[in-house]
């Protein structure tokens, strides 16, 4: 198995553990996950790694700056995104982005018919989504019907959809 792709592998593994524990990715964790992802690709490649791997770090950022803006996620699953695009590139990002959105679905429906305001909580997630769309902030405030909101630890539905990804891409 490739070196990139092992440590992608344990760097999703512990930003996952992290962010189910704690509801958040750390710093610490991302950032040097992107220098060392940087590093190996310039030892292993020079300037055409080097740029390969800011490409992915690109990608990686793109496909979750939006959400993030729009208040639907932290900071740390889109550095997380970043910090593993470095590490595997921009094709690979953007395929797993895929696995990771239906994942993340998935897990998000999952907590939503678990909770005990299933209905409140399915029309906040189609304001949401009618918001997402028309780009305003996801962050719909607190009044006195409104569900409180739910935490999804993204990291996890990262991991998953990059080893997915890895998995049915034939990467492991």
């Amino acid at each position: 198995m490739r070196p990139e792709i092992v440590s992608a592998i344990v760097i999703l593994g512990f930003a996952a553990y992290i962010d189910w524990k704690e509801h958040r990715v750390p710093n610490w964790l991302t950032y040097s996950a992107w220098g060392l992802g940087v590093l190996f690709h310039i030892a292993t490649g020079g300037m055409a790694g080097l740029g390969a791997s800011l490409l992915g770090t690109v990608v990686g950022l793109a496909t979750l700056i939006v959400l993030y803006a729009l208040c639907g996620m932290g900071a740390g699953d889109v550095k997380l995104m970043a910090a593993v695009g470095a590490w595997v590139g921009a094709g690979a990002t953007f395929q797993a982005f895929i696995w990771i959105a239906l994942v993340g679905g998935v897990m998000g429906l999952y907590m939503i018919l678990r909770s005990k305001e299933k209905r409140d909580r399915l029309w906040t997630t189609i304001i949401a989504a009618r918001n997402l769309f028309a780009l305003k902030r996801l962050d719909l405030g607190r009044t006195e019907q409104a569900p409180s909101r739910i935490l999804l630890p993204y990291g996890v539905p990262i991991a998953i959809g990059f080893y997915a990804y890895f998995i049915f891409g034939g990467l492991i």
